[in-house]
């Protein structure tokens, strides 16, 4: 089966983040300077997340248009979905599996207790009952849940950076409380750390405000991990077809809710 031109940028954007990593590995081990590894590193980062994008355009959850492809070329929603991809990769199989094996124990003992509710005319019994029922029901609810961080990074790059493109004069009706740090991210943290890792910054008077010496081996090192596991992540999902990891299911699902009406958006402003 022939691959889709979407797979051959996302394997393009792939084998250069691996080149990256490849210099980066060389360099930190030599000792060279940690702020060219950072840099290095952020840009992998970058290549793999925008591999993603492409991974979720391939597979139908983005549509793809102009905006969409603005957004592979804007740094801080490419950063947007390294803190989801971050999210994806924080599993390893022993504890997917833990986590699914309790999963259903909490299902079969709420089941359990609904009956014995059902069944217990003791009001005492009822009571203590309930309590647990509720308990395990918040449990159970939050099993469906995405961490905040995570939910509030696709929501901000569907709506408040590739919506407000589509159309400049929308204006919630009731401003959405973000997570800080997504909503840190989309406003260039991130970015502005790589750029203080390539350049001389200067404050409003001209003396200096930070140069790119102060970034420190460990914060290279931290990157470089970071976009050594955006890799793996990556590139083991094109290579089966569908993407793994940790809430995947949930993550696609919250894609599709997200940009399912951006189609219709931008046909309207078309019209």
């Amino acid at each position: 089966m022939s691959k889709t031109h979407f797979m051959e940028a996302a394997e393009a954007c792939i084998a250069n983040g691996e080149r990256l990593l490849n210099d980066v590995d060389w360099m930190i081990w030599e000792e060279r300077p940690s702020a060219t590894c950072f840099v290095l590193a952020t840009i992998a980062q970058g290549e793999f997340a925008k591999a993603f994008f492409l991974f979720l355009v391939d597979k139908g959850i983005i549509p793809w248009n102009s905006f969409v492809a603005r957004a592979t070329r804007d740094h801080s929603c490419k950063q947007l979905l390294g803190l989801v991809l971050n999210h994806l990769d924080d599993w390893n199989e022993a504890e997917t599996e833990r986590r699914h094996r309790q999963f259903m124990a909490d299902i079969e003992e709420h089941k359990c207790l609904i009956a014995a509710y059902d069944n217990s005319s003791i009001a005492t019994d009822r009571t203590q009952i309930w309590a647990r029922i509720e308990e395990l029901g918040k449990k159970l609810d939050l099993h469906f849940e995405l961490p905040a961080s995570v939910a509030d990074a696709i929501f901000i790059l569907r709506h408040e950076k590739i919506g407000r493109w589509v159309s400049k004069t929308w204006s919630w009706s009731e401003k959405p409380t973000h997570d800080p740090f997504a909503k840190r991210i989309a406003r260039g943290k991130l970015d502005q750390e790589k750029q203080d890792a390539l350049y001389v910054r200067l404050a409003c008077d001209g003396r200096v405000a930070k140069t790119p010496t102060t970034v420190k081996y460990e914060e290279a090192k931290a990157a470089m991990e970071l976009a050594k596991k955006m890799r793996w992540f990556v590139k083991h999902s094109i290579e089966k077809g569908t993407g793994t990891g940790r809430d995947y299911d949930k993550i696609e699902l919250a894609f599709k809710s997200a940009f399912e009406s951006l189609t219709e958006d931008v046909e309207s402003l078309a019209s």
